[in-house]
């Protein structure tokens, strides 16, 4: 993970590597008049001059450079013309000349505060670039970076955290990696960067007394990451039992980020895991909430079967005595979250499964996540990964569990790393798009497209058009122009184009987390365009009759879902005698369910309060059940899962 780290900042700043021309018309932290400084006949001249580097006129923006009479401008003028030569100098890669350059620029910058800063940063960059560590450091150090724009800002900050990190200066280097984190506003923008994966991994290897030196130094800053870090902290003290130490976390938070309503609710459940360390509960004793009337019955009555199933087994032990409390959801998530805020609070039960249908699973885990109880949820949860945490399993493969696979090292490799995602515009389209969008920003990887759809539509071509970049025929207006001019000439009239324009492919791979019957209607339409033998990633719902008989047709078709049991398992035939009958897929994860909490209660059976379970799960690392294996990671429980090919005569496990 370091190294990737490492490379993501030197690719960044090798890119643009904080070298900028100064604009006098900007935003400066000091309230400088810069009118009086730039003279507007200079300033055209300088956006001529400009206009000719960008376009690649570098030497004849130097020799207008060279033409200007120093005399004749002013102080800040002159700084602003070295700065400029020292820019185009380093973009010619000429690091000697473009340090000189911007060192004679300082000698005149005083008097715009903002020009000085971002000469500092030029300098130190160029300095970087020449291998003069130390004096690049030295010389961001004199700079002050709350005269930089945003953007220069964060540049700044990265640069000064990796030359920190290689000088050996770990706390100038973590601090240097928060404030370049400043602009994130939600935990999820937060955690989807890698500089804040190494930022928390840095403030980790600090002792106690050099944490809380370091949040106390960004004591008046409204940065994100200093009160999640702080959080972190606080969780980490809970963990070992320090309720003094939560305490003491807490308030400062709550002092300086309480209008932070995301922190304020971290915080929150943090209290509710705190106070669970009194609240004594029966382990054994289970709330199950399933729709057992109204028009899900036959559903809860199927979840039932697979439950008794997984009784009779845990009742051989004659020690081991579970009780089982049954509340009806009457398939209404209103009534679904009422009947587990019951089990919690009138029976006390250890733990809760339910949400046997996706409408009411995040409702039913958000009212056991109020009493910081565990909960086993039949069905995917469609929540933001910030909220969720240890305490929730969700049996069939979570968002982030697939998405976990699909952008493994493994997968990746595979598969390319310029992926794209075609979703559909509903709850659960959304959810995948978010974790898609989360994973491949952590991962640094070029998404190149990122279109929705509507479910209800029977056309999709232009859905396709648009992430194969036909629609966009204006700013290929020059390319369409020669086609029809070639189209005309042809000899066979007769002949009807289906289109102009030729795909541009600039992915690797397209992600559809639709059901069969849209992917069946959008998949053909690549083909219509032109865009053969794409691949194409699918959701568990792929492995139907609909895609077995239609998928091979259109490309690589893959899809991912978790692994199959070569053999028949006990419990197919326990459910097979007793039934008469195989059990189907409600029925396998919710004999999963039971035993999922069985096995961790029996790992440690003393357990006698909700904070020994909340704690016993942490510890457990991973899970292993009838349908699969969970394990834990970044406080969640990612599924295993395995990569299937739809191919002409049938679907092949990679």
């Amino acid at each position: 993970m370091k190294l990737i780290i490492i490379l993501f900042f030197t690719i960044s700043l090798s890119a643009c590597s904080g070298v900028k021309m100064i604009s006098p018309d900007r935003k400066l932290a000091d309230k400088v008049d810069t009118s009086k400084l730039y003279k507007q006949s200079f300033l055209q001249k300088m956006n001529l001059i400009k206009d000719k580097f960008r376009t690649g006129k570098t030497d004849a923006a130097l020799k207008d450079l060279g033409a200007m009479k120093e005399a004749e401008l002013g102080t800040a003028e002159r700084s602003t013309r070295k700065n400029l030569i020292g820019v185009i100098n380093f973009s010619k890669k000429n690091y000697e000349g473009a340090a000189k350059n911007f060192e004679e620029a300082l000698a005149s910058s005083k008097e715009d505060p903002g020009l000085e800063s971002q000469i500092y940063l030029n300098l130190g960059s160029a300095y970087y670039k020449m291998n003069q560590n130390d004096k690049a450091l030295a010389t961001l150090s004199m700079a002050d970076f709350r005269n930089l724009q945003d953007n220069e800002a964060k540049k700044y900050h990265q640069l000064y955290a990796l030359l920190s990190q290689q000088l050996g200066k770990k706390e100038q280097s973590l601090s240097a990696l928060i404030r370049s984190l400043e602009d994130k506003k939600t935990i999820a923008d937060l955690k989807s960067e890698a500089r804040y994966t190494q930022a928390e991994e840095l403030f980790l290897k600090l002792t106690p007394t050099e944490r809380v030196r370091l949040l106390e130094d960004f004591d008046l800053e409204k940065n994100l990451t200093v009160p999640y870090l702080a959080f972190k902290e606080a969780e980490i003290a809970f963990k070992s039992g320090d309720k003094e130490k939560v305490a003491d976390y807490s308030t400062w938070i709550e002092k300086r980020y309480g209008n932070n309503s995301e922190i304020m609710n971290l915080l929150k459940n943090l209290g509710v895991r705190s106070e669970n360390e009194n609240v004594k509960i029966d382990i054994r004793y289970i709330g199950i909430a399933l729709p057992l009337s109204g028009e899900r019955k036959s559903l809860g009555e199927r979840a039932l079967a697979g439950i008794d199933i997984a009784l009779e087994e845990l009742g051989v032990d004659p020690a081991k005595k579970y009780r089982i409390e049954m509340k009806d959801t009457q398939g209404s998530s209103a009534t679904a979250a009422f009947a587990v805020k019951d089990l919690i609070e009138v029976n006390n039960v250890s733990a809760v499964i339910g949400g046997l249908v996706p409408a009411s699973a995040t409702k039913e885990y958000l009212e056991a996540k109020k009493h910081g109880v565990f909960f086993i949820s039949l069905s995917p949860v469609f929540l933001p990964k910030e909220e969720k945490n240890h305490l929730l399993i969700e049996v069939p493969a979570s968002i982030e569990s697939q998405i976990n696979h699909l952008f493994s090292e493994k997968m990746i490799s595979k598969l390319g790393n310029r992926p794209a995602i075609i979703y559909p515009k509903n709850e659960l389209g959304e959810a995948y798009a978010n974790e898609f969008w989360r994973r491949s920003k952590k991962l640094n990887l070029d998404v190149t497209g990122l279109i929705s759809y509507d479910r209800n539509a029977t056309d999709f071509r232009e859905t396709v058009k648009n992430i194969l970049g036909i629609k966009f025929t204006r700013e290929r207006e020059e390319e369409a122009n020669i086609v029809n001019d070639i189209a005309n000439l042809e000899k066979n009239k007769s002949i009807k184009r289906l289109q102009n324009l030729q795909p541009q492919i600039d992915f690797d791979w397209i992600f559809v987390p639709g059901l069969p019957k849209e992917v069946v209607q959008i998949l053909p339409n690549f083909n219509y365009f032109d865009a053969f033998n794409l691949s194409y990633i699918g959701v568990p719902s792929w492995r139907s009759e609909l895609m077995t008989n239609e998928g091979y047709r259109y490309g690589n078709v893959f899809f991912m879902d978790e692994s199959l049991p070569t053999i028949e398992s006990p419990f197919t035939q326990k459910f097979q005698t007793k039934f008469n009958k195989p059990p189907k897929f409600v029925e396998t994860i919710s004999y999963d369910a039971l035993k999922i909490v069985s096995n961790i209660i029996e790992a440690e059976p003393t357990m006698s309060t909700r904070q020994d379970l909340d704690l016993a799960l942490e510890k457990k690392g991973n899970i292993q059940g009838e349908s699969g294996q969970w394990k834990l990671d970044e406080d969640i429980w990612m599924k295993d899962m395995a990569t299937f090919k739809i191919k002409r005569d049938g679907v092949e496990a990679l």
